[in-house]
Formats: structure tokens, C-alpha cells, sequence
């Protein structure tokens, strides 16, 4: 809560938000020149810009071509360095107290009161307020007038108000009081007739009166509760709650709607008005207190004493009420075993009645059921019957369809097998006459195959012979030359080795065969 209002100097507006913030009371900032030129300035959020061109207010246009004094935030270029913003006002409210000292009341008792005045610098066109307001408060009222103002005429209404309430009304009119046991406590004709009083000097600019002197000859009604706040000074009671109903909605109102008027032209908007305490002198505030603990005391008493009178009826409500229960007990018990008698005949009753009915029934469901038995069993021979025919009746159907079937089956198959057979037989003529026709035809192809076959294997003949390290070649056909070539052949193998082998021992009796053999014809 602010305790006065001022202006202040800034290096940078980037600082703006932060300042305003922090400082309860600061309302207007001027930045302070820029040591470097620039072609660019940026207006913070939160507050209203006035922007100045070598010291005179400068305009804003917008794209549609209206006109504002007052600049919107963001980053605005290009501008030349002498365009800056030269003031920025707070968009948020201020609480700012203002204690008002030595008022006197209507019994020339002296009282403290606290005012807290919420209030805000209008000029923001979306709400519909004229932007120039901004300039006016800048450059006419400035925080400092509108803080003396504000203190003036605050003083005027609260010292006023004081005047026209005795002390023992004053603490009546504390905001934020509790009016819910004023508007059960007063009658309903005189409540509604303080409450058109309000109404009427609210439409009007006469400060309010005290509700004692709207609600004329009625009186008010003591408080709801006369056990918890006692009998006695009835008086001071009423005239209290009376200031309450008066003090928390009527004035409050009343000094918001007269600081508005004096101070909207001018740029500023008075939210609301509270009033925080009031501080009567300490001798009558220990009076007071003195008389409160009396009251409180002498209602303690009434309470013990009605508490004790309320235990004793209750204790003799309680025997009572036993007793009437245990009459009523009784009585009802009784009654419920009469009931209970009464509803066991019936239920014997009831009982017989439906033995006497199950026995019927059951004699009544045999009859029935040995009745639908007989007909389920002639039903059942009549579909036994009906089923053995049918089932003759389909196969001897099955057999005839079958054994037609099977003819033509046969027929079918055995035609089908003539219609096979003959084809075969003509498949395999034309066979043998394609064979015929192409063994014709490749027959000298095969032969000079052969004979070409031929040739290869003698190639290989005589390559086999060519390999053969053991072959031995004679230019002779005559047979006994070439026994004794391979004869030779075979013992000179043999002198070499110097082991007599089987085909060497074979070779000497075939040359010694061959030599007794040209013996014996020569002796012929």
C-alpha cells in the first residue's frame, strides 16, 4: 500500500514494468535521453507512452488513419533520434492510504480514521475512455496534486461523516463488516425504509445520514441473540448496528461517487473506498471495553443459569420420554403377539388350503400325464410304422436306381473301353508308320553315325596301343616270326630283371614248341 504518490526519472523504459511494480506509489516515469542515437524505441507493456517530438506531444496514427495521444506497446522505427517517449503512466491500480486524525464526532469525541483509496489513471481506449485524459493527468494534475487532492478531499468526506455519528457509532462504519444480522435483526418495514434512504441520497449528492434518523420514530430491534450480548445499554446496541447498516454501503458509495466526479474529468478513476479501522481515545475505548465485559459477564451468568434450567427439563423430558416408551413398548408388544396369533391361524388356515390344492393338482397332472403318455405312444408306433414304409419304400427305389445305374454304368464303361481300344489300336499304327517313315528317312544319317563311332573307337585303339611301352610291331603276318619276336622280347626282360618269371618260363616253351615243331616236319 502506497503511503504517497510521486514521479521519478528512468535510464531505459525496458525498466518501466519492473519499477512499477516494485514501487507501490510511483505513477508517472520520464526516461531520461539516450546516450546514443537511435532510429528505434520500444514501449513496454502494462503502462500508457506519451511520445514527444523536440519536447511537443506527438501522435500516433494508426493503419485506419485514426489518431491516439497515447502510443501502443511494441517496437516502433523507423523515427528519427529527437522522436522519444517522454512520459509513461501506469496502467494498474494504486492503493494509496490516507489517514484522517482529530475528527471530531456528534458528542465532540475525537477518532482516528484509516481510509485506503483504490484508484487508477483512465486513458485506455479499448475500455472507451478518451486517451487525452493521459496527457491531461502528465502535464496538469501530476502524482503530487493528485495526491493532495486526493488527501483534501478525502479529509472533507470522512471528517463530515464523522461529525454527523455519536462514538459509539463510529465503529459502524468499518468496511468489510458483516450486515447479515442487521438485515434478520431490524423489522422488515423500517429496514426497507433505511435501505430507500440510502438508495435516494446515493441518486443524489447529499452526503447519508445516520439510519437512526432515517428510521425515524420506529426503533430498532435488539439483537438476535440476547443470551450471547445481554440486556442492558439497548441503546448503544441499536445505534451501532444502525451505523453498520449505514457506514459499509452508503458511505463508501456515497464518497467514491463525489471523488469521481471531481476527479474523472481529470484523468482518474476512484475504484473503491475502504475503511480500514477507527481509534477512539484510550480512555473511552477502556470504558467501552469495561461495559462490554460487564455485559459479557452478566450474559455468562444468564447462560449458566439457563443451561442449568435446560439440563433439569431435559433430564425430566428423558424420564418421561422412557417411561412413554416402555408404556408404548409394552403396548405393542402385546398388540404383536395378537397379530402374531391372528396371522398364524391364517397361515394354518392358508397352509390346509394349499395342501388341499397341491393334492389336486397332482392328482389332476397324473391323469394328464398318463393320458398324453398313452397318445405319445400310439403317435410314436403310428411314425415307427410310417418310417419302417418309408425307409422299404426308398430302398427298394435305391436298389432299382442302382442297379440301373450299374447297367448303365457297364454299358457306358465297356463302350467307352471299345472306343479306347480302338483308338489305341489306330495310335499305335500311326507309330509305327512315323517310326518307319523316319527310320526311312534318317537311316543314312545312322550309318555314317556308325561308321563314324567306328572310327572314333579305333583312334582310341590304337592311341591305347600307341601308350603301350610293351607293344611289340612285326612287318610280318607270319605267326611263327612273331612268337619269337614277343618270345625275345620277353626273356630279354627277363635277363635284365635277373628273376625268371611265369612269362618268361611261357616264352622258352613256346620257342622250344615252335622249334621241335619245324623238326618234325622237316622229318616228314
Amino acid at each position: 500500500m502506497a503511503t504517497a504518490l510521486y514521479s521519478d526519472e528512468i535510464a531505459s523504459v525496458d525498466a518501466a514494468t519492473e519499477r512499477f511494480s516494485s514501487d507501490k506509489g510511483l505513477v508517472l516515469l520520464r526516461p531520461r535521453r539516450p546516450c546514443c542515437a537511435a532510429l528505434y524505441f520500444t514501449i513496454p507493456s502494462g503502462c500508457y507512452a506519451l511520445v514527444s517530438r523536440h519536447g511537443a506531444d506527438e501522435e500516433y496514427i494508426y493503419p485506419d488513419g485514426t489518431k491516439s495521444i497515447v502510443w501502443p506497446p511494441g517496437l516502433h522505427y523507423p523515427h528519427p533520434p529527437w522522436v522519444r517517449v517522454s512520459n509513461l503512466v501506469t496502467h494498474q491500480a494504486i492503493v494509496l492510504d490516507l489517514p484522517v486524525k482529530a475528527c471530531k464526532t456528534k458528542d465532540n469525541v475525537t477518532v482516528n480514521i484509516d481510509i485506503a483509496l483504490a484508484f487508477r489513471i483512465m486513458g485506455d481506449a479499448e475500455r472507451g475512455e478518451d486517451p487525452d485524459l493521459v496527457r491531461k493527468f502528465v502535464h496538469e494534475l501530476k502524482p503530487r496534486g493528485l495526491e493532495q487532492q486526493l488527501r483534501d478531499a478525502q479529509d472533507e468526506a470522512v471528517r463530515a461523516l464523522a461529525r454527523s455519528l455519536k462514538h459509539t457509532e463510529i465503529y459502524g462504519i468499518r468496511s468489510g463488516e458483516n450486515l447479515k444480522h442487521i438485515r434478520q435483526s431490524v423489522a422488515g418495514a423500517s429496514f426497507d425504509a433505511a435501505v430507500e434512504s440510502i438508495a435516494e441520497e446515493k441518486q443524489g449528492d447529499a452526503p447519508p445520514t445516520p439510519a437512526t434518523d432515517r428510521l425515524g420514530a420506529t426503533p430498532i430491534p435488539t439483537h438476535r441473540d440476547e443470551t450471547l450480548v445481554g440486556r442492558s445499554d439497548k441503546e448503544d446496541r441499536d445505534a451501532a448496528m444502525a451505523a453498520t447498516a449505514a457506514g459499509v454501503d452508503a458511505v463508501s458509495d456515497y464518497m467514491k461517487r463525489r471523488l469521481n466526479r471531481q476527479f474523472m474529468p481529470q484523468g482518474v478513476e476512484i475504484l473503491s473506498i475502504m475503511i480500514e479501522s477507527c481509534r477512539l481515545p484510550k480512555e473511552i475505548e477502556s470504558q467501552m471495553e469495561e461495559k462490554t465485559k460487564v455485559i459479557s459477564k452478566n450474559a455468562q451468568q444468564r447462560m449458566f443459569h439457563s443451561a442449568n434450567m435446560q439440563n433439569t427439563r431435559m433430564e425430566e423430558e428423558v424420564v418421561t420420554l422412557l417411561q412413554t416408551f416402555e408404556e408404548t413398548k409394552i403396548r405393542e408388544e402385546t398388540a404383536g403377539i395378537e397379530k402374531i396369533n391372528e396371522e398364524k391361524v391364517k397361515l394354518n388356515d392358508a397352509i390346509a388350503g394349499a395342501q388341499k390344492s397341491v393334492a389336486a393338482i397332482r392328482e389332476e397332472a397324473s391323469s394328464k400325464i398318463q393320458k398324453l403318455r398313452a397318445e405319445n405312444s400310439l403317435d410314436v408306433q403310428r411314425i415307427i410304422s410310417r418310417k419302417e414304409e418309408a425307409i422299404a419304400t426308398m430302398k427298394a427305389e435305391a436298389e432299382k436306381e442302382a442297379a440301373q445305374l450299374q447297367a448303365t454304368a457297364k454299358l457306358e464303361a465297356e463302350k467307352k473301353l471299345a472306343e479306347a481300344s480302338l483308338t489305341a489300336e489306330k495310335n499305335r499304327a500311326n507309330a509305327s508308320r512315323v517310326l518307319a517313315n523316319a527310320e526311312g528317312v534318317v537311316a543314312p544319317y545312322l550309318a555314317k553315325k556308325n561308321a563314324h563311332l567306328t572310327n572314333l573307337k579305333q583312334i582310341d585303339v590304337y592311341r591305347s596301343l600307341a601308350l603301350n611301352q610293351n607293344l611289340i610291331l612285326c612287318d610280318t603276318d607270319d605267326n611263327a616270326a612273331n612268337l619269337v619276336a614277343v618270345a625275345d622280347s620277353i626273356l630279354s626282360d627277363s635277363d635284365n630283371s635277373g628273376h625268371l618269371s611265369r612269362s618268361a618260363v611261357m616264352a622258352q616253351l613256346s620257342l622250344m614248341n615252335q622249334g621241335s615243331s619245324g623238326l618234325f616236319l622237316r622229318a616228314d
